[in-house]
């Protein structure tokens, strides 16, 4: 019986043994410093945050905590992203072993942020909860890529969301190393898909975002620079392509696309007829060389209907819209383009179907014709796209229409475009109340007033418009029409004006 009983003790202090020596193992493998996902919340798939301080795991208090630290966290841990963030507020007030981290992005340690930690004797107070938050495998899991002040939505700057709460925050993508296989990702895995990228561009050519965000939007910076897509490989989106770095510190220009559209009709071939001139007539829409007919639509076309279709032709861009009675048949019923398209068949619209509108009235157009090359018309226009002598400046440039950023805008300017268009004064030419899309074509315009129209006046160059976003686009109100007299004056009287003041 002595001898059972101390086979019993003997194999209890064996066992008491080995689990403390495991214990002391275990908090021996463990160092200042290390970081573990650990504690999962109930309901969600986030898990708590800890760090190892003083012999003791603590929890990571949630101030300053957002995209950007928990990009340096999940890298540190081996992961490819972040899944999601956010803090626990049931924990508001515990203590914890780290707090008020504020990392750049591209560091290799969270240590390595700045940072306040506990003392030997006492933690942090979490006033906003503690971290919670998972890593993923998938580099761009969950991440919002779309474009942004385009003329339609298969264009515009490259921006990805990253929702956190109430929260949406916003980021650029740097045009270091943007090409067009980085671009043709960006199209194709956009949601909904787009075609093939037409075009990379960089140089911020659709503007800056605006610096003030809204109340549930922060704009935060740069995400990622030197993208470097594979054509042949699948990625979750634009994301998820290998780069040279996150959050770059040295990037001041971002990057945009042009996509194709994915055609919804079959191939058309498109004419003017019965008009005065091959610049003007009936459009005429002919569907695999086998049925062909006019436009018809309930509501009147716009100028950038007309743009589309005077683009497609090469005849420069549409000086006017109209409806009249043909001796065509509506084929193309409740067309609609954003105005940016190369052809017809990427913009929105019916084949066959009811058209009574007005005896079904159908689309004229008047093309201005093919323009020289060192020749850039202007146009103000109002929210409905219509040429007005007041409204949104717009340069047409390169086959499209494109805005002028209001830095360095002045009266002389404005007087310049005025002239240009037809009138003689200049009514106002500073406003809040412009906003366009598209690419920005001009910044910090310098005309003495003699200038014939604005591409004559000095500027820093096609495409340059440093820190311009379309909230500065400029905005201008012509006074009346010129007549004849009015003209030779004005233009006697600025020369005048030119040679006095050299």
């Amino acid at each position: 019986m002595f001898t059972g009983v101390m086979k019993t003790i003997s194999l209890a202090w064996l066992l008491e043994t080995l689990i403390l020596g495991a214990f002391w193992q275990s908090a021996k493998s463990q160092s200042d410093g290390d970081f573990r996902l650990n504690v999962s919340i109930p309901g969600s798939n986030l898990k708590k945050l800890e760090v190892f301080f003083f012999e003791k795991w603590g929890p990571v208090c949630a101030n300053n905590w957002q995209l950007r630290e928990s990009m340096v966290l999940c890298n540190q841990l081996g992961f490819q992203f972040v899944g999601s963030w956010g803090p626990d507020a049931e924990d508001q007030g515990v203590q914890g072993n780290l707090g008020y981290v504020n990392c750049q992005g591209d560091e290799s340690s969270i240590l390595d942020c700045p940072h306040i930690k506990r003392t030997n004797t006492s933690g942090l107070i979490c006033i906003r909860g503690v971290v919670a938050m998972t890593c993923v495998e998938t580099r761009g899991q969950g991440a919002q890529v779309s474009f942004v002040d385009g003329d339609a939505s298969t264009e515009g700057r490259v921006e990805v969301r990253f929702q956190n709460g109430d929260t949406t925050f916003v980021y650029s993508i740097c045009d270091e190393g943007w090409d067009l296989a980085d671009a043709d990702i960006a199209c194709t895995t956009e949601e909904p898909a787009n075609g093939p990228a037409l075009e990379a561009v960089g140089g911020s050519y659709f503007g800056e975002h605006p610096s003030a965000s809204g109340s549930n939007e922060q704009f935060d910076g740069y995400l990622a620079s030197g993208l470097q897509c594979n054509a042949s490989a699948t990625y979750e989106n634009l994301i998820g392509c290998p780069n040279s770095g996150w959050f770059p510190k040295n990037c001041n220009k971002n990057a945009g696309v042009k996509c194709q559209r994915k055609p919804d009709a079959l191939p058309m071939n498109i004419t003017l007829v019965d008009g005065t001139s091959n610049y003007e007539g009936f459009v005429k829409v002919t569907f695999s060389h086998l049925v062909s007919g006019s436009i018809c639509s309930q509501k009147a076309l716009t100028l950038r209907e007309g743009d589309v279709v005077c683009r497609s032709l090469g005849y420069g861009y549409a000086l006017s819209v109209s409806e009249g009675k043909s001796s065509l048949q509506p084929v193309v019923v409740n067309l609609h383009c954003d105005g940016n398209e190369q052809s017809l068949t990427e913009c929105v619209f019916n084949v066959g179907g009811n058209c009574d509108r007005g005896n079904t009235l159908e689309a004229k157009v008047t093309c201005s014709g093919p323009l020289e090359a060192s020749k850039y018309p202007v146009e103000l226009t109002d929210q409905l796209g219509a040429r007005d002598k007041k409204g949104l400046l717009r340069v047409f440039r390169d086959g499209r229409w494109g805005t002028v950023c209001k830095t360095g805008w002045t009266k002389e300017d404005a007087q310049v475009v005025c002239r240009q268009l037809g009138y003689s004064s200049v009514v106002s030419y500073v406003s809040d109340d412009a906003s366009g899309s598209g690419p920005i074509y001009l910044s910090n315009v310098n005309c003495d007033g003699t200038e014939q129209s604005l591409d004559q006046c000095q500027h820093d160059g096609w495409g340059v418009h440093e820190g311009c976003s379309h909230m500065m686009d400029v905005y201008v109100k012509c006074g009346s029409a010129m007549t004849v007299c009015n003209t030779i004056l004005i233009a006697a009287l600025a020369s005048l004006a030119k040679f006095l003041s050299s």
